[in-house]
């Protein structure tokens, strides 16, 4: 049977919109010369459409030439032809009449494979393959294999079938004999169009030319699916026939893995021996789960034509865990063609075909379903649609639906819209069983960062294929391939939940600043913990994120700094620029890779204080340059070791400080962003007890929640900066104690104070005292930081019966001008000597 991937692989390109009315739009083409007709349509995943067409000389053959119609996904058209000289008797039809003898399938991302029979002599005839570019450019041609000769006759039944993943080949399949199938696995093609053979093998079938097709499955490898019919035992009359509909029907399914060169099976998925029963078996890898299914299109004839469509749920060891009922359909009698396909981004398409007067146009009706089978709604494509060619994009990571529809000699029109998405878990991955990534798609990330993770909705384990990290510069350039991790690497490990891969990265991978970088995790990689089945991966440019810029810091000796300041402004910026070429010179690297030069910032820490000039340096894809963390390094030695080193050759090098080097400006984000996430997390903790506290007492000042966050978070500070940079400038190092002991020893005095008046003065006050007599000396202390802790004691947040005194008007304002005081001696010299420090 001729290959039918191709075919279920993009015939689906073309229903999407249903009940939910989707809009859907169309482009009408006119040739240039009338009789072309479509022959063909590849879809790639860049939206990209091929369209092939032939032009008929009689009902067998067609002219020599195969023609190319580029269909880009901003909706314009290109006109072009193979250029290779194809052998003509490639252009008929043969033994089974139905196909030509050439075959055209897609390479991955961007080229045409073209499998032809080169050779007139029989005994000579081989199988070729053809590499050419989308527009039919010549790229390479490869030897195949040798034709079969079956019944006396070359069997034109040899077919290729593409993987869907670009990291594979593609596979070869021929009848040998009437019962074996042969099998070759090629490569997919290398920088210069070169395909290897890599593996071969024969399938060996129940019955004589069994039909058969293949399908690309997860991690390399493909599902080889063959039904057979076998006669029941029934008694016929003289000269009477069997009835077509009364055989045993079967469906196997087998497993050929070219790569480590094994096939499996086949097994029996499927079987059934009732009466006037037709069959149609349509079965494919799950992308929204794991393992495989077949959708069987069950039609019977007697007593009346009735059709009942079942689910068989497969593992890729061959058992069936699942057959079940799906879908209530009803189909019409009328219906001459049915085809049922899986949708990348869920549900399932079931497109029903029926006949016109015109024997080359039939009517398409489409019924879309979810992914367990419910009814979802039709499509929204004209009611009156003839169409010659049907076929989908939404088959492996697309979701763009195309139908063509031949509308007359000179012309064709293509109709297409977008699918609707049936899963809500896919988050930019195209890989609904990925929950979250760090670092996430088009993130920044530093240079420190040595490990990466990825989150899936349910456990998981590590398979057998790779992970790889790639740094790109745009999608023109061939990336660079920074760390490649196996299945079985001591790299991996695993969260407690087993739903957490997290990936151990060598220092060296993520070394250029300012760079672009992607991970891409083959299929099967990874594999479903519960079932030990394979899942897809994510592809290249989809998980995406770059790395920061790299500055560094140096700075000039004393002599240095008074030559530059007494330069005109003018004459400072030559020096910077010749500085900078010097530089580059002495490390040496190309100056395009060293930003200008910058000045100036102050280091107080000094006496002088120290003058600090920044240089940003880029990265390159170049792998025979040095890298940025390399010319940093190199800086540093040259500076620090000027004596020895070019650094003292030149006029503008020689006045750089050795004592301080080249020191590498560290990212706020990468210093901080633990403190930030503590923050965070402290804001939403805070943030929750006053809702709550509002909900249970809306009375009371809740808000003191915050105030009270806030003067011990800025007690801490004031702490931190005197044990930590209080020292930078030494003449303020006794100031910033005395600013911070004198208020809070004020404070504290003035706290004790207030209380003592509200205990004498106030009974009510006094009450609530000898209640909580512990609660008020802990607040009268840490009133030292701020008068304001006073306040709490009266607020009633949430209800607390704690902090509920009653404070007098007159207290209350005596705590509000300390504060003011407190605000003149202690904030504003603290924030004067902070300032001056930094």
């Amino acid at each position: 049977m001729k290959n039918l991937s191709g075919t279920n692989f993009l015939l689906f390109y073309f229903l999407l919109l249903f009940i939910n009315t989707l809009a859907y739009e169309s482009i009408l083409y006119n040739e240039t010369e009338p009789g072309l007709k479509i022959e063909r349509i590849l879809t790639f995943r860049d939206r990209t459409s091929v369209i092939t067409l032939v032009k008929p000389i009689n009902e067998s053959c067609t002219e020599p030439r195969i023609n190319l119609r580029v269909l880009h996904p901003n909706g314009t058209i290109d006109a072009s032809e193979v250029d290779y000289p194809i052998p003509d008797f490639n252009f008929c039809r043969g033994t089974d009449e139905e196909f030509f003898l050439f075959d055209i399938d897609r390479s991955f991302p961007e080229s045409l494979y073209i499998l032809y029979i080169n050779s007139t002599d029989i005994a000579s005839a081989s199988y070729y393959v053809l590499l050419v570019t989308r527009m039919g450019q010549f790229i390479s041609n490869t030897y195949i294999a040798p034709i079969s000769i079956l019944n006396g006759s070359i069997s034109s039944n040899g077919h290729i079938t593409s993987h869907i993943s670009e990291e594979y080949g593609f596979m070869f399949l021929n009848y040998e004999t009437e019962t074996v199938v042969m099998w070759i696995y090629f490569s997919k093609p290398d920088d210069e169009g070169k395909l290897s053979l890599l593996n071969k093998g024969k399938y060996y079938l129940q019955n004589s030319f069994d039909e058969y097709y293949l399908i690309s499955a997860i991690g390399g490898s493909y599902a080889f699916i063959a039904t057979t019919t076998n006669p029941t035992d029934i008694e016929t009359k003289p000269n009477e026939s069997i009835n077509p509909y009364e055989f045993t029907y079967k469906v196997y399914m087998s497993f050929i893995k070219p790569i480590m060169n094994g096939v499996d099976g086949p097994f029996l998925i499927y079987q059934s021996a009732i009466p006037h029963l037709n069959v149609d078996a349509h079965c494919d890898a799950t992308y929204t789960g794991t393992g495989y299914f077949c959708i069987l299109l069950l039609e019977r004839d007697k007593p009346k034509k009735s059709y009942l469509i079942k689910k068989i749920s497969i593992q890729n060891s061959g058992s069936v865990t699942v057959m079940e009922n799906f879908a209530d359909i009803n189909v019409d009698a009328d219906v001459v063609d049915k085809r049922f396909n899986n949708l990348f981004p869920g549900g399932f398409l079931l497109t029903l075909f029926r006949n016109t007067t015109d024997s080359y146009l039939k009517t398409v009706e489409g019924i879309l379903l979810y992914n367990d089978g419910r009814y979802y709604g039709t499509w929204d494509f004209p009611k009156d649609l003839k169409v010659s060619q049907y076929y989908t994009m939404s088959g492996y990571r697309n979701r763009t639906m195309l139908v063509i529809n031949q509308e007359d000699e000179m012309s064709w029109r293509v109709l297409y819209t977008t699918l609707p998405k049936f899963t809500s878990d896919d988050y930019g991955y195209e890989n609904p069983n990925i929950n979250s990534t760090y670092p996430l798609i088009n993130s920044n990330i530093p240079l420190s960062v040595t490990n990466i993770n990825i989150t899936y909705h349910s456990p998981i384990a590590i398979s057998t294929n790779n992970i790889s990290i790639y740094q790109y510069r745009n999608d023109i350039d061939l990336p660079i391939l920074r760390q490649s991790i196996p299945g079985n690497s001591p790299y991996f490990s695993y969260s407690p939940d087993n739903k957490t891969i997290n990936i151990k990265v060598l220092e060296s991978t993520f070394n250029q600043p300012n760079s672009n970088y992607y991970v891409v995790v083959q299929d099967d990689a990874i594999k479903d913990w519960n079932t030990n089945q394979p899942l897809i991966g994510i592809e290249k440019n989809r998980w995406k994120f770059n790395t920061n810029e790299s500055i560094g810091r140096f700075s000039m000796t004393e002599e240095g700094l008074k030559f530059f300041q007494n330069l005109s402004l003018n004459n400072q910026r030559k020096f910077l620029t010749q500085l900078r070429i010097d530089l580059a010179s002495s490390i040496p690297v190309d100056i395009n890779r060293l930003d200008d030069i910058k000045c100036c910032e102050y280091d107080n820490s000094q006496i002088p204080p120290r003058t600090l000039l920044s240089l940003a340096i880029k990265s390159t894809t170049d792998p025979n340059e040095r890298n940025v963390d390399r010319i940093l390094k190199d800086l540093d030695i040259l500076i620090k070791e000027k004596e020895i080193t070019p650094i003292s050759w030149f006029g503008t090098t020689t006045f750089l400080d050795a004592s301080f080097g080249f020191q590498r400006t560290e990212n706020f984000l990468d210093s901080f962003k633990f403190h930030l996430i503590g923050i965070i997390i402290v804001i939403v903790i805070l943030g929750l007890l006053y809702i709550y506290a509002k909900k249970r007492y809306p009375l009371g000042k809740n808000i003191v929640i915050f105030k009270f966050s806030l003067i011990i978070l800025n007690f801490i500070l004031g702490i931190m900066f005197i044990l930590s940079n209080g020292k930078k400038v030494p003449q303020l190092f006794i100031p910033s104690i005395i600013f911070c002991i004198i208020p809070i020893t004020v404070n504290f005095m003035i706290s004790i104070i207030i209380i003592l008046r509200e205990i004498k003065k106030n009974r009510h006050f006094y009450k609530w005292f000898k209640n909580n007599t512990n609660i008020a000396v802990l607040f009268t202390i840490l009133a030292s930081t701020d008068l304001e802790m006073l306040n709490i004691l009266s607020s009633q947040v949430a209800g607390i019966m704690l902090f509920s005194a009653s404070i007098s008007k007159k207290t209350q304002s005596y705590i509000f001008w300390g504060s003011l005081i407190g605000f003149f001696i202690e904030d504003i010299p603290r924030f004067i000597i902070q300032k001056v420090n930094y």
